[in-house]
């Protein structure tokens, strides 16, 4: 009898965790989506919303707190409530996703994350986050030359500065060049892996046309 209710526990535990598996999965679907179609500050908070929730759901999973982290710091560029506030919570949530994973794409959220505090008054901060922003990004481009991210990152931050200090579409255009080459080959098709870039490769093509 025993020997039956143990396996019967055994059983019964095995569905629970599958149920929250698949619950916590689905949830996570619905919250990238929700991303990938958010525009305004009150959907941004929204998709901040479920991520935190998600991560407390899923505590050992990175990829929640990694949107939590790219939110913030969107808000934060789109100045979307108090900017510094904003990628100060990014960079909170930067460090909580690198504490459960490391990869090339936590790589260009830390670039993005430190671009989004720079962007808040560029002049007197470029020199304070020059390095936070492009080691990353050239850290990327070594661990996995066909991540497109890298190179919108690094193309948009050359099409933003002035040629004086070695900025300007000039620079850009190969940068941007690269990255479309990469998305090109890559099929299109929803992921809750991080795959955010063609909209802003868009605007770069625009503001630099490429051959």
């Amino acid at each position: 009898m025993r020997h039956c209710l143990f396996i019967f526990l055994f059983v019964l535990s095995g569905w629970n965790a599958q149920a929250q598996s698949n619950s916590y999965s689905k949830n996570l679907e619905a919250a990238v989506q929700l991303f990938d179609k958010s525009q305004t500050k009150e959907s941004y908070e929204l998709v901040f919303s479920k991520m935190e929730e998600l991560s407390k759901q899923a505590p050992g999973e990175w990829l929640p707190a990694y949107y939590a982290s790219f939110v913030k710091a969107r808000m934060a560029i789109k100045k979307m409530g108090n900017a510094d506030a904003l990628a100060d919570q990014a960079i909170q949530w930067l460090n909580t996703t690198k504490s459960k994973h490391n990869s090339d794409e936590v790589l260009c959220l830390e670039s993005l994350v430190y671009s989004a505090k720079m962007s808040i008054n560029p002049v007197f901060r470029w020199k304070a986050y020059e390095l936070r922003i492009n080691k990353p990004l050239e850290q990327v481009m070594v661990l996995n030359k066909n991540n497109p991210r890298a190179y919108i990152l690094k193309a948009n931050i050359l099409s933003k500065m002035p040629a004086l200090f070695g900025g300007g579409c000039k620079d850009a255009k190969p940068l941007i060049q690269k990255a479309k080459l990469i998305f090109d080959a890559q099929k299109e098709e929803f992921t809750t892996m991080p795959h955010w870039g063609r909209p802003l490769l868009a605007e770069l093509v625009k503001a630099c046309p490429i051959d």
